[in-house]
């Protein structure tokens, strides 16, 4: 290991030892009181237990300490106690040596945290002096699959960074200033953006959550596995932006040594090759590094999880820009396929554009329902019920969050200094039925002010014919590009399905039926001013590619409400009736193990407007 890695890692054991002596003290097995010089304060512990059947002997003290007091480690790395000792001191270092060792995952974290500042060429020094700013912004980048989960949780394990714990603010919901008036407690924060939450916050979106988090001298930490979700802003901003390549032989020798105090270069020699090592991910080194694992045992897990990674690379199975390359080409033959369609239906849709404001004839239509938004009363609109509206929602969380960056997005748009292109367009939203997915459509049309096209997978189906299909499909998006700016809700999205190897039954049906998907939400066709909403109940039946980039990329899972939401449905649905609002709030603790039985979402809301009336 380098200096920089040894660095990190005693910084990880003293941040345990420290732990454990806290828990002891609270826990009464040792007292502590603080020394303040005038310069620093210092916290002393000492034993609160009888120390005299300490031996002086490591083994058996640590024996019968862990015997009274709980599991804890063998206490190798202590020093040999002299015959002639402190009782007092060396009964605390016994309690400290019961610490449980950082965990492998964090242990790895910090290795290539340290292998990115290594290749940075910047020195520890500086880089300790540029995190200790008032409001760093730092990117970190790994192609590793895990690294986004391990590196969080390594940069708020407490103590491991100067300064005090550190809890992250999820980037997406900080919409505006208002966000930070609830972070009052002495735990430092900083606002986090992870994986593809950095790279659909492009342009005026992140901007705004920059300036929100650095004006309150919020830290920004962005960390990401692929190199397409650094988005510009993040990069021009970032004072440290540093990037660690994949796994090698280096990174398992150095954890090898961490954990196991050997060097594992021999064990290795029979071990994966190079490449095999770079397709591993940290689940597997998690895996592999179990609790009790004898080094040549971890090294055969690891050759296990190599192989599988090999097999799934040769079936194709892992591989994005495989998958995207397949799709690219399936679309290429289908639209050869559908050229002559694609023309009649392109003169179709003319025709019938020139005839009305709706686009399509009613004898022609592809069956959606137009909803117009509704008008948001004025602040002294008195006895009228308010319609719905994405900012007095409650459960929604993220959904909510990027529906109002969409409200600010779309006045920028209209007022010509946005590009739409600039903007997040596309949304899946996911989540049990009942949680609400139409009622969030329908809040964003008066919420936007434009219209709502409502359609649905099963609607487009109807009919069977792989023609019909594709032509209701196609005539749904001239509907709504029609009346643009508008919204797209198509609702059962998982029916559209996934592709389908050659060989199944229907294959060429259902494939045809994605890539058609594909090419309309692409923006094959100029899709400006539509904004497109797919709701699901079953994500993972969708295939991937639907949820790329320039697709549906953003997905939302909306959440069954909690107590605090049920709170809020309740009051917006009572109105002046909430009298006796904070009796329920308080009760609501005694109902809340049984919230299972309680209808959620679109049904409860339903139910309280009748027990509201």
């Amino acid at each position: 290991m380098d200096r920089i890695a040894h660095f990190f890692v005693r910084r990880l054991r003293q941040v345990a030892r420290r732990e454990a002596l806290r828990n002891a003290a609270a826990n009464g097995l040792l007292v502590s009181w603080t020394i303040d010089d005038g310069a620093q304060a210092l916290r002393v512990y000492g034993p609160a237990f009888d120390t005299s059947a300490l031996t002086g002997d490591i083994n058996r003290d640590m024996a019968w300490l862990r015997r009274r007091f709980g599991p804890g480690s063998d206490g190798r790395s202590m020093a040999p106690a002299p015959s002639e000792f402190d009782r007092h001191a060396y009964a605390v270092r016994l309690v400290g040596a019961l610490a449980e060792p950082p965990s492998i995952a964090t242990i790895a974290a910090a290795l290539l945290l340290a292998r990115a500042i290594a290749a940075s060429g910047k020195p520890l020094r500086e880089t300790l002096r540029l995190l200790k700013r008032p409001a760093p912004v730092v990117a970190l980048h790994a192609p590793i699959a895990g690294f986004e989960r391990a590196m969080t949780r390594m940069i708020e394990t407490p103590g491991f960074l100067p300064g005090g714990a550190l809890q992250g603010i999820d980037g997406d919901y900080i919409f505006s200033e208002k966000t930070f008036d609830v972070t009052d407690e002495p735990t430092r924060h900083y606002v986090s953006f992870t994986g593809e939450n950095v790279h659909r916050l492009t342009g005026a979106a992140m901007r705004r959550r920059l300036v929100n988090a650095l004006a309150r001298n919020y830290p920004v930490v962005t960390i990401t596995e692929k190199s397409t979700h650094i988005v510009d802003e993040i990069t021009i901003a970032a004072d440290l932006d540093l990037v660690t390549g994949k796994l090698d032989h280096a990174f398992v020798r150095s954890l090898i040594e961490v954990v196991y105090g050997t060097d594992g270069g021999e064990l290795l020699a029979g071990g994966p090759n190079a490449h095999d090592i770079q397709a591993l991910s940290l689940d597997d080194i998690l895996l592999a590094f179990r609790p009790g694992r004898e080094p040549k045992d971890v090294v055969e897990f690891l050759i296990r999880f190599a192989e599988r990674e090999r097999a799934a690379g040769e079936d194709g199975d892992d591989d994005d820009d495989n998958d995207t390359e397949a799709a690219d080409r399936n679309k290429a033959r289908a639209s050869k396929g559908d050229a002559k369609a694609s023309a009649s239906r392109a003169a179709a849709t003319s025709s019938a554009s020139s005839n009305n404001n709706s686009g399509w004839k009613r004898d022609r239509s592809s069956g959606v329902e137009v909803i117009q938004p509704e008008p948001l009363p004025s602040d002294d609109s008195s006895g009228r019920a308010r319609p719905l509206a994405v900012e007095t929602l409650a459960g929604y969380g993220k959904a909510q969050t990027w529906a109002l960056d969409l409200k600010a997005d779309l006045a920028d748009y209209l007022a010509a200094r946005l590009a739409w292109s600039d903007m997040s367009t596309k949304l899946l939203l996911s989540g049990p039925p009942g949680t609400g997915k139409t009622t969030f459509a329908r809040a964003l049309c008066n919420s936007l002010g434009i219209p709502l096209v409502v359609t649905s997978v099963s609607t487009w189906l109807q009919g069977g014919h792989l023609n019909d299909v594709i032509d209701k499909m196609a005539k749904t998006f001239v509907e709504a590009r029609a009346l643009a700016p508008a919204i797209l809700f198509v609702d059962e999205f998982d029916g559209i399905g996934k592709r389908q190897p050659a060989e199944r039954e229907h294959a060429d049906y259902w494939n045809t039926v994605v890539n058609k998907a594909l090419e309309l939400l692409d923006g094959a066709t100029n899709n400006e001013g539509l904004i497109v909403v797919g709701a699901t109940n079953r994500p993972e039946e969708i295939d991937d590619a639907l949820k790329r980039s320039g697709r549906l990329e953003t997905h939302i899972e909306i959440q069954k409400p909690d107590v605090a939401a049920l709170v809020e449905i309740l009051a917006h649905h009572l109105g002046d009736d909430v009298g006796h609002l904070a009796d329920v709030s308080r009760n609501m603790a005694e109902v809340e193990p049984r919230l299972e039985d309680v209808p959620d979402g679109a049904e409860g809301e339903a139910n309280l407007k009748g027990a509201s009336r």
